[in-house]
């Protein structure tokens, strides 16, 4: 896509000259690298996207992600593709980008400094300021950006809800501002991608997105098949012809205390399964076929409820009714982001079973970013970048180390942040 940097625009009084700014994002927090161009044309509206430029560390065959793997193959990677996508869009010393944007965390220690130490090479060879961003930010304000599939649904409001499942990520979080952000949901143990990865491990799946795997494996169940699965009573092994026993954890457990995810008791009831299931069917084979495709179908959807149903009973806890506290009331955006936040049935069991009348709002919008920016990406990277530079004239010390924890309601709450000038916010920004 080729983009104009000089845009005139008509004001009530004359013509203005506008020099919009370019940005250039890298992100290596886990096993994707990327870098992307971003174009900030004008000063109300998300940038565009010139390009991006990612690769992804193929971990199919050694059961996951190796770290050791993941710092070499961003240590060859990242600079290569910035080489490749800076010559591409004339990017260089003499044309540099205006602002550089990295992930700092949170991340895979080894991973996150292969692209900081790098972004900190090309700040200081071409004097641009650099902004380290915090990786579930970026995913937060992926409903910034335009999305294919609900082009006509706008950015979210605040104060609005985020439903972040990404990496070791599953969390709710309520966002007042861009740095104000309260944690309503946690997880407990492994996330809910984790969870999807390894129960489809045991299930014979191969791939590097087993999730993604899963998902395309029950989407060809036929629907017969589906109706018969969900007539299934699996409260004990004896109560379906499947001798299989999968429970939903706290299913209707009104307390914060018990107020999180947990997805481990999935996983194991595969490995139970799997064991008591050893040595019925011929060898070479691990199930017979309705079998697979029953389990297939159960652990994602019974996954899947657990979520529902766990972020319902904190639109209870925190929305109407004598019990309650009242601060999720009216909240009227959803958004959902990150890996799993592609799956299209999670999609639809958000828009279709949450209820929302605890949070006493006739209805809700709700945001879905693009798949391709579902997965970790450099773009979402830029993005939240550019917001943590014009709204707070922010930008990171040169002496910034990567940050394997860092909580979302703590963004601020960390060393290395500099304000600005007004010469030097100024110099970028020039609208």
């Amino acid at each position: 896509m080729m983009i104009c940097r000089n845009i005139i625009r008509k004001s009530p009084r004359s013509l203005q000259h506008i020099r919009s700014y370019k940005v250039l994002a890298i992100e290596s927090s886990c096993d994707d690298s990327c870098v992307a161009l971003l174009d900030k044309y004008h000063p109300d509206k998300p940038p565009l996207v010139i390009d991006q430029f990612k690769k992804t560390l193929d971990s199919a065959d050694v059961g996951g992600i190796v770290p050791t793997a993941a710092i070499n193959f961003h240590h060859t990677n990242v600079a290569s593709l910035a080489k490749d996508l800076c010559a591409k869009h004339n990017i260089s010393s003499t044309n540099p980008p205006d602002l550089i944007c990295v992930t700092r965390g949170p991340g895979m220690v080894g991973s996150l400094s292969s692209s900081i130490q790098f972004a900190k090479g090309l700040s200081v060879a071409w004097d641009v300021p650099l902004v380290g961003v915090h990786h579930m930010l970026g995913h937060l304000l992926t409903a910034q950006l335009p999305k294919t599939e609900q082009p006509d649904i706008g950015p979210p409001e605040y104060p609005f809800l985020s439903l972040l499942c990404s990496g070791g990520h599953t969390m709710v979080i309520l966002s007042k501002s861009l740095t104000d952000h309260e944690i309503i949901l946690d997880v407990s143990g492994i996330a809910v991608g984790d969870s999807l990865d390894k129960c489809a491990r045991e299930l014979g799946m191969h791939g590097n997105m087993l999730g993604k795997e899963l998902e395309k494996f029950v989407d060809a169940i036929p629907q017969e098949e589906i109706d018969e699965f969900e007539r299934m009573d699996m409260s004990t092994r004896k109560a379906n012809d499947y001798n299989f026993k999968l429970t939903i954890p706290f299913s209707g457990a009104f307390s914060k205390d018990d107020m999180y995810f947990q997805f481990a008791q999935f996983l194991s009831s595969v490995q139970q399964y799997k064991a008591y299931y050893k040595g019925k069917v011929d060898e070479g084979e691990q199930y017979d076929p309705k079998t697979k495709r029953m389990l297939a179908y159960m652990i994602q959807e019974r996954i899947f409820d657990h979520m529902i149903n766990r972020i319902n009973m904190a639109f209870k806890i925190h929305g109407t009714g004598p019990r309650a506290d009242g601060k999720l009331v009216g909240v009227k955006h959803f958004i959902c982001s990150g890996g799993v936040a592609s799956n299209k049935r999670l999609r639809k069991k958000l828009e279709t079973e949450l209820k929302l009348d605890h949070l006493d709002v006739p209805s809700m919008t709700f945001h879905f970013p693009d798949l391709s920016l579902c997965t970790d990406n450099a773009i979402m990277i830029g993005n939240a970048g550019i917001n943590l530079f014009e709204q707070l004239k922010l930008k990171s010390s040169l002496e910034i180390m990567p940050i394997i924890r860092w909580p979302m309601d703590k963004i601020l709450d960390v060393d290395g942040w500099i304000e600005m000038s007004d010469d030097e916010y100024n110099n970028v920004r020039k609208f």
